[in-house]
């Protein structure tokens, strides 16, 4: 990637080489002749097809207005229509290039035979998926309709009666699609797009024929009975095109790899960017009856456009692009890549301004009739003018999206998909509670134009300057033909000439901008110290320290380890300074800066976390806690990640290494004397109610349990620092320090950390990597735990009293909590019921045992997450768990330093203890506590291990060579005492 990254700065010397100017000149014009006749034929098909999908959706609108019935079946067909064109893009970005390059090298045998097994395999695949569908047809419907729930219950009932005769559409439209496609790569363009027509036809009929009697179901068997006869028809077209179907499955093809190749990541991407509608759907399901069916109505009309001009032009250029590519002809892949970008851009923005100021004129003549009232046309206008104002990005990002096909980069396009998935949701939850549905509508458009941005950037870093400010030569023609040619020569007179006779040369325009943008941040400045000179001043310096940590990475990660457990503590200092904001913006910035993909290869597990937290933020509609606070919760989790991250790359050497576990270890030593101090003076802690003694939590805001995991984790942490230790004074300090950190650990008298501690320094024992060290810890370790227990029998400190307690039974009544948790959750909500939801709950609920309220949290991670983020969301959490105890074992026993194993026994013993303490705990997602725990995987990982690795090869290889010359020597002087002899 580097290396592409590279190359693509210079645009006279791109990543693909190119041809000769001649080469280009016949490729360019022959593909622009050839691309317009297939637009033309595919242009006006899909013109023809959305008129007839406007007359159907207004026999549709009239017959059966906006109600929930609509909703109903929208909520019902969104998954099968969603679906089918995601699988038709991957056959289209796969496809069309291999079966392209089979027609010109292969013969027709060839292609028949991988014709008839990808269509074959895509018949199986349709079945399985369907009958999938069927089966969980309940929970995929209340997933996607659970605000609906409370709303309109009849909707989901309605929906699910309507699924199986909508869901089997799936089938139908993908082997369309594939037929299609095919049809397209034989050059037949005109068959396959007009047979398009017959399903919006045949469901307006059967509409009109048995709407009345059978109301939405109608919509359904239309939309079956034309999916059928488009396929009939295309498979006749295919007949006469001499493409032979045969009755096999050959998966030995060597054109299937390729296609495999570039079809995963673009089914991926594909089926991550299908979450957008139903995202969309989920938060419209939060607003007013109706608004669900006015989205799906508004995005017809808005499909009008990217039907006729974006997927006609992108179709009718893919297959031409992906030639060029193929010879490494990128002059003209660049041309013909910009001459289709000015076209769709010009048309695109005329149909924006149209439609986003004309929207309540266009939903009046269109839908306005019948059942469709005037109130239904202003909601629909709204949210059609919302969609509108992202007409354009979509535009362009559809085109360039095709670009990447053509190139093989489809891998690009599936992260792309995880950002739109991730913004849209954001920007639904933000502006949809707003502005309601024309906010959902916005939100849409406005992660469009980050995709856009996003597209094109990585474009030009893959292929060089695209010049697309330059107005193509076919199109200057074409002004020059029409004659206002002068027009435009006194425009680019004016540019060149006439902005230095101004005195506006390039010089001066860039010092310009420099003032105005100084002024700018000057007003805003004065503008808010006049409003909050406190604030300003704060920010301003804290945009200082910000900029310093986005410098020096080190610093930062040191930052969190010294500093993070201390923010939002008991001790004011560290409290409302937005210490943990400065800390967490330029974290997430550096995500988009180093290298993630790498600490990705280095820590796979780290994936996992990040679709947990992305899958967590999709619940932010549905959560019950203001969104700022839901914002302010998850972006503090999501701090796991990223510094899980800066860590694996930050740490490139033993003194960074060190220093960095030295900087973790020094705020536990404050913490444990803070601890006992607190002890000494029965402050800073709970008394037992059940035994009357004191529990020390330190700074923890009296929940000794957080202080208990807290330690759990930086106890093993002192114990590796110790074995690296060379010193034996440093040793005896280490020792002290780890007696201190235990003996604060057993006045928490939170049993279950002290079992879950004491299961996992077993587990780390096994692990050690030498006999003599596991001798060592088995030692040392019971004779620091006879000293613990000698100190506190002789402080007459009964460190096991709440072991025999009555209420081990019910872990203190935890049960209780768990058991109401169980009862009011329900599997069909896929999402769950939002962040912190669960504490929401208890908290109504007031959960008593013993004449008292237990607690108002779940104290058990595992059925906290499958409360409020469902099924998948526990799976997901579980997931991230297994791949570290993975990750830590393979690389325990594939990996050769000593020292690096000891750290990797040490990580995988702490996350069995995290483990187990799930179970009564839910402090990992304490801000304060769990990101010690992320620091400690990633600490295995760190790139440092790559040069101590290597450093010993090298010594093993000088130690090699010195035992080889120390021989030849020897062998060299007894050659020479027998030749004296």
């Amino acid at each position: 990637m580097s290396q592409s990254l590279g190359n693509g700065r210079n645009d006279s010397q791109p990543l693909l080489s190119t041809t000769s100017a001649r080469l280009v000149a016949v490729k360019i014009k022959s593909a622009n002749k050839n691309i317009f006749r297939a637009l033309l034929s595919l242009a006006s098909a899909n013109l023809l097809i959305r008129v007839m999908g406007l007359l159907n959706q207004i026999v549709v609108t009239a017959k059966f207005g906006q109600d929930q019935h609509m909703d109903a079946y929208y909520v019902a067909s969104l998954i099968p229509t969603t679906l089918a064109p995601m699988l038709a893009s991957a056959l289209e970005a796969s496809v069309i290039p291999a079966y392209s390059r089979l027609r010109t090298k292969g013969t027709r045998e060839q292609a028949s035979k991988l014709f008839s097994t990808l269509l074959n395999l895509l018949i199986v695949l349709s079945i399985v998926l369907t009958c999938a569908m069927l089966l969980f047809k309940r929970e995929l419907i209340l997933g996607l309709a659970s605000g609906t729930i409370t709303v309109s219950p009849g909707t989901v009932l309605i929906a699910q009666d309507l699924a199986p005769f909508i869901f089997p559409v799936l089938g139908l439209m993908t082997l369309n699609s594939f037929m299609e496609c095919l049809l397209n790569a034989e050059g037949k363009f005109g068959w396959p797009a007009y047979a398009g027509m017959l399903t919006p036809l045949t469901t307006a009929s059967v509409v009109l024929v048995g709407g009345n009697n059978f109301g939405v179901l109608m919509l359904c068997i239309g939309t079956l009975i034309g999916q059928v006869l488009q396929l009939g028809v295309i498979i006749y077209r295919a007949h006469k095109s001499q493409i032979v179907y045969r009755p096999m499955i050959d998966l030995k093809l060597p054109e299937l790899k390729p296609i495999m190749a570039a079809a995963w990541p673009a089914l991926f991407g594909g089926l991550i960017s299908m979450a957008s509608p139903i995202v969309d759907t989920i938060f419209g399901a939060y607003q007013s009856a109706g608004t669900i069916a006015a989205l799906n109505n508004a995005l017809k009309l808005n499909g009008v456009p990217t039907g006729v001009l974006f997927a006609a032009v992108g179709r009718a250029a893919l297959p031409y692009l992906a030639s060029q590519a193929a010879i490494k002809d990128m002059r003209a892949f660049k041309g013909t890549l910009r001459l289709y970008l000015w076209i769709v851009g010009i048309a695109t923005l005329a149909l924006t301004f149209v439609m986003t100021f004309g929207a309540r004129i266009i939903i009046a003549i269109i839908f306005e009739h019948g059942h469709f009232t005037a109130h239904d046309a202003d909601t629909t206008a709204w949210i059609l003018a919302g969609l509108s104002i992202g007409m354009f990005p979509t535009a362009i990002g559809f085109i360039v999206s095709r670009a990447f096909s053509a190139l093989g980069k489809t891998r690009v396009l599936m992260g792309v998909s995880v950002f739109s998935v991730f913004a849209n949701a954001a920007f639904d939850a933000i502006f949809g509670r707003l502005w309601g549905g024309f906010g959902i509508a916005f939100g849409t458009s406005l992660y469009y134009f980050c995709t856009m941005i996003i597209l094109l950037v990585t474009l030009r870093m893959m292929i060089g300057k695209l010049n697309l400010l330059t107005p193509p030569k076919e199109l200057l023609d074409m002004i020059w033909k029409v004659g206002m040619g002068q027009y435009y020569i006194k425009w680019v007179n004016w540019k060149e000439g006439g902005m230095r006779d101004f005195g506006l040369t390039y010089a001066f325009r860039k010092r310009a901008m420099q003032v105005i943008f100084a002024l700018s941040i000057f007003a805003a400045g004065a503008a808010g110290a006049v409003q909050n000179a406190t604030l300003t001043v704060r920010i301003a310096f804290g945009s200082l320290a910000v900029f310093a940590l986005l410098r020096y990475q080190y610093l930062l990660v040191l930052a969190w380890a010294c500093i993070n457990v201390f923010i939002g503590s008991a001790l004011p200092l560290f409290n409302g300074n937005n210490l943990l904001s400065g800390l967490t913006l330029p974290t997430l910035l550096l995500l988009f800066y180093v290298p993630t993909k790498e600490a990705f290869k280095r820590l796979p597990a780290l994936p996992f976390w990040l679709f947990y937290f992305i899958w967590i933020l999709l619940g932010m509609g549905i959560s019950p806690i203001p969104l700022s606070e839901f914002m302010t919760i998850w972006t503090t989790e999501l701090d796991f990640f990223a510094v899980s991250v800066l860590v694996v790359l930050v740490i490139d050497s033993r003194q960074k290494l060190i220093g960095f576990i030295d900087a973790m270890i020094a705020p536990a030593i404050f913490i444990a004397l803070y601890g006992l101090y607190g002890f000494t003076i029965h402050q800073h802690g709970v008394v037992d109610p059940t035994t009357g003694y004191f529990r020390i939590s330190s700074i923890f805001y009296d929940t000794p349990p957080t202080l208990g995991l807290y330690l759990s984790v930086l106890i093993p942490i002192t114990i590796y620092r110790i074995f690296t230790m060379r010193s034996f004074l440093k040793i005896c300090g280490g020792i002290a320090v780890l007696l201190l950190l235990m003996l604060a650990l057993g006045l928490t008298f939170n049993r279950g950390t002290l079992l879950a501690v004491a299961v996992g320094l077993v587990v780390t024992v096994l692990f050690l990597p030498s006999n003599k060290m596991r001798g060592i810890a088995i030692g040392a370790g019971t004779a620091i735990m006879g000293l613990v227990f000698l100190g506190t029998s002789l402080a007459n400190i009964p460190l096991l009293s709440r072991f025999s307690n009555s209420d081990i039974s019910s872990l203190n009544g935890r049960t209780y909590l768990w058991q109401a948790l169980i009862n009011h959750f329900d599997p069909a909500q896929l999402l769950g019921y939002g962040l912190k939801s669960s504490d929401v709950l208890l908290t109504q609920l007031q959960v008593g045992f013993g004449g008292g309220v237990i607690a108002t949290a779940a104290h058990n991670i595992y059925l906290e997450s499958m409360f409020e983020h469902g099924i998948i969301g526990l799976i997901l959490m579980s997931f991230g768990f297994i791949a570290f105890g993975w990750c830590l074992l393979k690389k325990y026993f594939t990996g050769k330093s000593f020292e690096q194993k000891l750290l990797l026994a040490i990580a995988f013993g702490t996350l069995v203890s995290i483990v187990i303490q799930g179970y009564e705990s839910n402090d990992i997602w304490n801000q304060g506590v769990g990101i010690y725990f992320f620091i400690l995987m990633a600490l295995p990982f760190c790139r440092y291990w790559d040069k101590e690795q290597q450093s010993s090869r090298t010594s093993e290889v000088d130690a090699q060579e010195q035992d080889d010359q120390e021989n030849a020597e020897g062998a060299q002087t007894e050659q020479e005492e027998l030749t004296m002899a």
